[in-house]
């Protein structure tokens, strides 16, 4: 009868230490997938590059930090391949049309083309032309 009773008295415990390890996995997955930025309403990380195309010394740099302020990741700064954009460019490496509407409400940058790549280093590259040397990014 003393079996017994161990026996019964061991079910919960392990029960119950079956369902904490079953909500620290779901709440490890639920955090990596990007699921819970989702049902928060938070918009998803956005990694974008950011080119120079109009040579103006520290554009690039200054377009960099505002985006920061407005949460987007840059991850590079550089000068373009050419210093002749006289309109800015808005590159879309994913296919993802909600980062891109996102970046594009925030600059005010319209012209938008699709470069999908397979396993690209953002998700989005913005080149300044002459036509936004002088905006600022709209909050």
């Amino acid at each position: 009868m003393a079996g017994a009773k161990r026996r019964r008295a061991g079910i919960p415990a392990r029960f119950w230490a079956g369902v904490a390890c079953l909500a620290v996995a779901l709440s490890v997955a639920v955090r990596w997938s990007g699921i819970g930025d989702r049902l928060r309403g938070e918009a998803p990380p956005m990694q974008v590059e950011v080119l120079n195309g109009t040579g103006e010394s520290g554009l690039a740099m200054r377009t960099a930090v505002e985006l920061r302020k407005a949460g987007i990741d840059v991850l590079i700064v550089k000068d373009a391949e050419h210093f002749h954009f006289e309109r800015s460019i808005i590159v879309d490496r994913r296919g993802d049309r909600d980062l891109v509407s996102r970046l594009s409400g925030l600059t005010g940058c319209r012209r938008v083309v699709e470069q999908k790549q397979e396993r690209p280093l953002v998700d989005v590259t913005f080149v300044i032309g002459r036509d936004m040397s002088d905006f600022s990014i709209d909050r």
